[in-house]
């Protein structure tokens, strides 16, 4: 009879046991699953604008011819600034750009410039946060605090139906979730297109420039989102680009006019953020210099041309 009473407390105990296993298991499942709930809830509380990337919609990478690197940074040069295509066709060189700028430095922040195509703006400077979804690298957040700070000094609401279809920012997002995983963005989309209010280009400027006090651009970093020379054929772009060449080679604020571009304010702020007459005087290194035409042989009569630079 001990024995059987014995028997009956180890009994007890062991589904007391399993009770308890089976609560813990079963409130660390709701306590998951309320995290995940949670998480979304403060994603759509922050009212993000979750953008697609040809990361994330899986799409081919293009065939084309690989151009040399013209120039490339010295051990000691530290870029602070550069502009980029945003034309997928030059995916070889903007994926070099982005590779030579991670071996280069940290970056906390990306201030990108971009032209605002497709017309959607509806504020002077069109700025919202966003979520760019990267495939199989993850996604890319604004920076909320730099983003609503740069708004208020803009003095714009967010526009929220821009950086949906805007490939001036989401063509970069990738590389910027491959090479810098923890980077947030601060996005401004712009009217790039001549003719430039010159008052318009020297008030985005004006905002920008306490983020690139020599301080803080060691955690900022500008990236100018532009193509060079659009619809020429190569006659045309060859001396479209001769002109843009020209400031690449002594970046004078004077000069930004120079350029032949569809982000004419972003070259107006880079030009003047690092001038001969403050202490952020930079230099400019082109890595690459082609076109359209020259990576894909196609539309000849049709060229757009590409500058991938770093100011340092």
């Amino acid at each position: 009879m001990l024995y059987s009473f014995r028997r009956h407390i180890r009994t007890l105990r062991f589904a007391n046991i399993c009770t308890l296993c089976i609560s813990a298991v079963c409130f660390a499942s709701v306590l998951f699953a309320c995290s995940k709930a949670e998480g979304k809830s403060l994603q759509e509380a922050q009212n993000l604008t979750r953008v697609s990337s040809w990361a994330s919609e899986k799409k081919s990478k293009p065939k084309t011819q690989n151009p040399p690197a013209l120039q490339n940074l010295g051990k000691k040069d530290f870029p602070v600034a550069g502009t980029v295509s945003h034309h997928f066709l030059a995916d070889y060189c903007i994926n070099s750009w982005f590779k030579t700028l991670a071996s280069k430095r940290k970056v906390k922040t990306f201030f990108i410039v971009s032209p605002s195509h497709f017309g959607l703006s509806t504020q002077k400077y069109s700025l919202d946060e966003c979520v760019w979804d990267c495939g199989e690298w993850g996604d890319v957040y604004s920076d909320s605090e730099l983003t609503k700070e740069a708004a208020s000094l803009l003095e714009v609401e967010y526009d929220k139906n821009v950086f949906y279809p805007e490939h001036g920012v989401s063509t970069l997002a990738p590389y910027i979730a491959k090479y810098f995983p923890n980077a947030k963005v601060c996005a401004i989309a712009v009217n790039g297109e001549p003719p430039v209010n010159t008052g318009y280009a020297k008030k985005l400027t004006e905002v920008l420039a306490p983020f690139f006090t020599k301080e803080n651009q060691k955690e900022n970093f500008l990236l100018i989102s532009t193509d060079f020379s659009h619809h020429g054929n190569t006659e045309q772009t060859e001396r479209k680009d001769l002109k843009s060449a020209q400031f690449m080679a002594d970046p004078q604020p004077e000069d930004w006019i120079l350029c032949s571009c569809d982000n004419r304010p972003g070259i107006y702020a880079m030009a003047h953020l690092f001038a001969k007459d403050t202490e952020r005087q930079k230099k400019i290194s082109v890595l690459y210099h082609t076109n359209s035409f020259e990576l894909s042989g196609k539309d000849e009569d049709d060229i757009t041309s590409y500058f991938f630079t770093f100011m340092y």
